[in-house]
């Protein structure tokens, strides 16, 4: 029987997930009833059950991202195991949902924007996707959003399309002009095989992909570190690599420091505790020379490093709010659903790194994410520290 004429019972099928995902988030979950009572995500998964024998695997799993979202964790995530994928990759930028990369087929549509899918506009889709996330921090719900908008599975259980092949769409080309195209979905690729729009070739912030990295320039008298990954590199550890870094700082005398966390999602927070203990003793702590870069992708350890140094160091902070809230769950363990086969991440501990603080951590200097600075290579946040 394929998972679209599911109609199983008991510990089967839909309603074997539904049990499974209950059973292990109740039980090992640190604590999952913060935001919904024990009594009401009981009753809500009875309800899913009810239905769940005539449910395609679509709308179950759309209406487990409901349930999910209710508990208000940035780390409990579902990861759907769809098969096929719309040829882009997304990016929401303040003007809208855009498309910054895309198969070799699909090249001509790269920073188009969203207009509607399936004559349905692109204001009722938004609103569609967000009660698929939790939706108390409105960068994690960007970030969310963005990554999830090409899975097909999702855009069909929310009824914006009903194929995977022939899917109307309507786009904003960087010109201005209106754009209706016909899309195929794809099968699932490789990461390696995308083409990104050609601004990420222009930006200093994405020249390389190593966990750390920092170029100086003579010119501006600034040296950027790029803090990509809280953990260590393959390449180089990170105490040789901080040791480095301070020895550059002391033969240059760089008149700033710019850190630019905006595309680290996390790992290990201990990483960095080296560069955070010798920066505080340094005369680049200074809110006139030491600058870091913040936005929506920062979360979990990386915000846990972002906290420390706004607690320990002068720092002055710019970019986007953070997508990971404060005072968060963490520690991550995962388990698969048998059926759906959608990988299901919760959080074992709760981690209180500043107490009194809810939500995001907001910067001193709001830069916003604009479409129209993307197109033309136009690093607001860099550009801010730079003329600070």
């Amino acid at each position: 029987m394929s998972c679209n004429s599911q109609t199983s019972s008991g510990k089967g099928g839909w309603i074997g997930d539904a049990e499974e995902y209950r059973n292990t988030i109740s039980s090992r979950h640190k604590n999952p009833f913060t935001k919904i009572s024990r009594e009401q995500f009981n009753q809500i998964i009875d309800s899913l059950i009810a239905v769940a024998p005539q449910l395609s695997k679509e709308k179950f799993i759309v209406e487990l991202f409901k349930i999910n979202s209710q508990i208000e964790d940035e780390h409990t995530i579902l990861f759907p195991d769809n098969e096929m994928e719309l040829p882009f990759k997304f990016e929401l930028f303040d003007e809208g949902m855009t498309i910054v990369a895309s198969d070799s087929a699909n090249q001509s549509f790269l920073l188009n924007r969203i207009v509607s899918i399936n004559n349905i506009p692109w204001s009722l889709i938004d609103s569609l996707y967000r009660t698929l996330i939790k939706r108390d921090n409105s960068s994690y719900i960007k970030f969310f959003e963005a990554y999830y908008f090409n899975n097909v599975d999702l855009l069909k259980g929310l009824d914006i399309v009903n194929n995977t092949s022939g899917i109307p769409f309507q786009f904003i080309s960087p010109s201005g002009d209106t754009i209706n195209e016909v899309i195929n979905a794809i099968r699932k690729v490789p990461n390696e095989t995308w083409i990104y729009a050609k601004p990420y070739k222009n930006l200093l912030a994405y020249t390389k992909k190593n966990n750390y990295w920092y170029q100086y320039d003579e010119n501006i008298k600034a040296l950027y570190f790029n803090y990509r990954h809280c953990s260590e590199d393959e390449n180089e550890s990170f105490r040789s690599f901080n040791k480095k870094l301070f020895e550059t700082i002391e033969l240059v005398k760089p008149e700033k420091l710019i850190l630019d966390f905006r595309f680290n999602g996390g790992g290990n927070s201990r990483i960095l505790k080296p560069f955070i203990e010798k920066i505080q003793k340094t005369y680049l702590n200074d809110s006139g020379r030491f600058f870091i870069l913040i936005g929506r992708k920062v979360i979990s350890s990386a915000l846990m490093n972002v906290i420390d140094l706004k607690k320990t160091t002068h720092a002055f902070f710019i970019g986007e709010a953070t997508g990971g809230n404060i005072n968060h769950f963490g520690e991550l363990k995962s388990f698969e659903l048998p059926n759906s086969k959608i990988m299901v991440t919760y959080s074992t501990k709760f981690w209180e790194n500043w107490t009194g603080h809810d939500g995001s951590f907001h910067p001193d200097f709001e830069t916003g994410n604009k479409l129209s600075d993307f197109i033309n290579s136009y690093d607001k946040a860099l550009e801010t520290a730079l003329q600070k």
